[in-house]
């Protein structure tokens, strides 16, 4: 399959050895340093490495706190979920929004918890123990998301939208409903 650019690359937390790459052609590979013997040329063989089932038109992938499981999100209302140890899809999460999803990011200590930003103008909390058929949270901006991420110590969420809008909200009140900062760049 060719490449025409690289979407995403994440080192895995607990295994610094081995990394997952993404192309937006939806090519998604586990790739093990220790295992990649170099070629004459410098260049790295494909021993060493492991291929996904594809995600269309990917445009982010990010892997749990445990390095069990990533998500990868693309050009599509879906989001996929991956088993890292046996190489499987697990499963696909279908209109989680209404637009495209732009980002998809895993929590930093939850390795259950999940946020998704899209056009659509959302932002949606998940958690994969309550079967994500609808979000634990959801917060709405003025314009499209183009990027979510949670802080270091998974307190609060931070988003940003197109024309330099930014918010956070704190998560461990986030069930509450309480928006507590918007900005505006």
């Amino acid at each position: 399959m060719h490449i025409k650019s690289l979407i995403a690359w994440l080192l895995l937390i607990l295994i610094c050895f081995q990394f997952i790459a993404g192309s937006d052609s939806g090519l998604l590979k586990l790739y093990d340093i220790e295992h990649m013997p170099p070629t004459v040329t410098g260049m790295y063989s494909a021993a060493g490495s492991f291929t996904f089932d594809d995600f269309d038109q990917l445009t982010s992938v990010h892997v749990n706190s445990t390095d069990e499981l990533f998500l990868a999100s693309g050009y599509s209302t879906n989001v996929a979920l991956y088993d890292i140890n046996s190489g499987r899809r697990i499963q696909v999460f279908t209109d989680v929004h209404r637009e495209h999803i732009n980002v998809v990011k895993f929590s930093n200590h939850s390795p259950s918890v999940f946020a998704t930003s899209s056009f659509d103008q959302d932002v949606k909390l998940w958690d994969l123990r309550q079967k994500p058929i609808q979000p634990c949270y959801t917060t709405s901006v003025s314009r499209g998301n183009v990027m979510v991420c949670f802080s270091p110590d998974d307190h609060y969420l931070l988003a940003s939208a197109v024309d330099n809008e930014v918010f956070f909200e704190l998560i461990y009140c986030i069930f509450r409903g309480m928006q507590f900062h918007q900005f505006e760049c």
